[in-house]
C-alpha cells in the first residue's frame, strides 16, 4: 500500500455534452495539460504528486448512461492499480459532466451498491466494491453545471425533426469525406448574417471533416502514418455522430421541466433531495468548489423578470430584433442565437441571485435570463450559491475554447483550437487567458489541498 508521502492525487476531467475527450486534434478540454505541467512544476515539487487524467463520454446519452460509463472507468483504473486504495480523486466536471459525476457519487455510495464488474469476458473477472471508489473522491469541481436545467434543452426538444435532419446530412458529409454540408450552412447565412460566416464552430466543423478525409493530402504527403491518421479521425467522427443519432436523451435530463418522476438527472433532484445530497458528501469528506459562467448580454431585457421564449418560426421573437448594443453586431452569430434560445424558458429563480466575480472579487446580480450561451447562469450557483464563483465568459471559453489558435503542421486542419461561441470580438479573445489561468489554477489548489 501507497504511503502517505507516495500517494497520489487524480485529478479526472468529464466532458459535458458532445462527451469526447479528443475528435481526431479537436480537443475538449484544450490548453488545460500546459498549464497542469507549469502549475505542477510550481506547486508540487517533491510533495504530493498529482495526475491529470482525461474521461472519454457518450457525447449526448442520458444522465444515467454516461454515470454507467463514467464508474466504470474508474473501477477499471481502480482495479489495474492505477488508482491505488490511498490516493484521492477529483472529479472536475463541465457542463452536464457535473451531472455525470453527482449522478456517478449518488450510486457508488447507495448503500448496498452492486459491484462494478470489469476486465473479464462479460465482465466477470474482477469486481471492484463502489465503497472502495466513493471513500477516494474528496473534491468535486463544477465548471458551467446545470444544476437545475437549462432552458436551450426545452428548445432543442422543441426540434427534434430539424436536429435529426442536421445530424443525418452530417453523418453522410463523414460517410463521404466532403464539406459540401458546411460550405451549403455559411452560403445560407451570408445571405442573412454577413458576420457569420467566420464562425468559429463552423470552422471547427470544416477542419474535423477535412481531418477525416485522406485526399486532402498531396500524393507526396500520402505517408502510411497520415492516412491512418485520417482513418482514424473518420471512424471517430462517424461513431461520435453515430451516437449522437442513437442516443439524444440528455436533452431530457437537461430539461428544466421534469419529464417523468423518479428522474435519474440531479438536475431534477427535489429540494430534499438536494439536501440529502449535500448530506451525504460531508459525511464522506468531498468538498466542492463551482465556478458558474455569465456571457454577455447581446439584448435587452427586463431586470427581475423572465424573458420571452423564443419560438423559430416567428419572426418576433428572433434574436436580431431585441439586440440591446451595436458590441452585440460584433458577437459570433452562433453565440447571439444560443443566447436567445437559453434566455427564455421555464427556468426560474424563487429570488434574486448573486455570486462573487472572479475579475475584481466583487458581488454581482445575477438575472433569471443570464446565460453563457449554453447553461442559465443561475442553475449554476448550486451547492454553494453566492459562494460561487462567477467567470465573466461564455460556455466554451472556461475550457479553453475563447480564441482562434492554428494547428500544428502537419495536420490536415487549418485550426487547433477555437472560439466556438465567440460572446466577444475576436480583437479581445486573449483577455480571457488570464481568467483561464486563475480557473484553472484554482482548480489544481483545490484538488491537492
Amino acid at each position: 500500500m501507497a504511503t502517505a508521502n507516495e500517494s497520489r492525487v487524480h485529478i479526472v476531467l468529464v466532458p459535458g455534452f458532445g462527451g469526447f475527450d479528443a475528435l481526431g486534434q479537436l480537443e475538449y478540454y484544450s490548453g488545460v495539460t500546459p498549464l497542469f505541467r507549469t502549475w505542477q512544476a510550481a506547486r508540487t515539487p517533491g510533495g504530493r504528486r498529482a495526475v491529470l487524467h482525461y474521461f472519454d463520454n457518450l457525447p449526448t446519452a442520458g444522465v444515467r448512461a454516461r454515470a454507467d460509463r463514467l464508474k466504470r472507468y474508474l473501477a477499471t483504473r481502480f482495479a489495474r492499480g492505477e488508482f491505488l486504495p490511498d490516493d484521492t480523486l477529483a472529479l472536475v466536471g463541465h457542463s452536464t459532466g457535473g451531472l455525470d459525476i453527482r449522478r456517478a457519487v449518488l450510486d457508488l455510495a447507495r448503500p448496498g451498491a452492486a459491484p462494478i464488474a470489469v476486465d473479464g469476458p462479460h465482465g466477470a473477472s474482477f469486481t471492484v466494491d463502489p465503497a472502495d471508489l466513493v471513500r477516494m473522491v474528496k473534491r468535486l469541481v463544477f465548471l458551467s453545471v446545470p444544476q437545475r436545467g437549462t432552458n436551450i434543452a426545452n428548445w432543442v426538444q422543441s426540434y427534434r425533426v430539424q436536429r435529426e435532419v442536421v445530424v443525418a446530412q452530417l453523418r453522410a458529409s463523414v460517410l463521404a469525406a466532403q464539406v459540401s454540408l458546411v460550405e451549403k450552412v455559411q452560403s445560407w447565412l451570408a445571405t442573412r448574417v454577413a458576420s457569420a460566416t467566420g464562425s468559429d464552430l463552423l470552422l471547427a466543423v470544416q477542419d474535423a471533416l477535412a481531418e477525416a478525409d485522406e485526399r486532402r493530402w498531396t500524393l507526396r504527403d500520402r505517408t502510411p502514418s497520415r492516412i491512418a491518421a485520417a482513418h482514424e479521425a473518420a471512424a471517430e467522427l462517424a461513431l461520435w455522430l453515430r451516437h449522437i443519432a442513437s442516443d439524444f436523451s440528455a436533452i431530457d435530463d437537461l430539461a428544466c421541466r421534469q419529464r417523468a418522476e423518479n428522474s435519474p438527472s440531479p438536475a431534477h433532484a427535489s429540494a430534499e433531495q438536494r439536501h440529502d445530497e449535500v448530506t451525504l458528501w460531508k459525511d464522506h469528506g468531498i468538498e466542492t468548489r463551482s465556478y458558474a459562467t455569465i456571457g454577455r448580454r447581446p439584448f435587452a431585457f427586463a431586470a427581475g423578470s423572465q424573458a420571452p421564449a423564443w419560438e423559430l418560426f416567428n419572426p418576433r421573437t428572433w434574436p436580431n430584433l431585441t439586440e440591446e448594443t451595436a458590441e452585440a453586431q460584433q458577437m459570433d452569430f452562433v453565440y447571439r442565437t444560443c443566447y436567445r434560445a437559453c434566455a427564455g424558458g421555464p427556468f426560474q429563480i424563487s429570488r434574486p441571485a448573486a455570486a462573487t466575480a472572479l475579475q475584481g472579487n466583487r458581488k454581482q446580480t445575477v438575472e433569471v435570463w443570464d446565460n453563457d450561451g449554453i447553461v442559465n447562469t443561475a442553475s449554476m450557483l448550486w451547492p454553494d450559491g453566492d459562494r460561487t464563483i462567477l467567470v465573466d465568459g461564455d460556455h466554451g471559453d472556461i475550457i479553453g475554447h475563447y480564441r482562434l489558435l492554428p494547428a500544428t503542421p502537419p495536420s490536415a486542419r487549418k485550426f487547433h483550437t477555437y472560439d466556438l461561441l465567440r460572446s466577444v470580438p475576436e480583437r479581445e479573445a486573449d483577455k480571457f487567458a488570464h481568467a483561464f489561468e486563475q480557473v484553472w489554477s484554482g482548480i489544481f489548489d483545490f484538488a491537492v489541498s
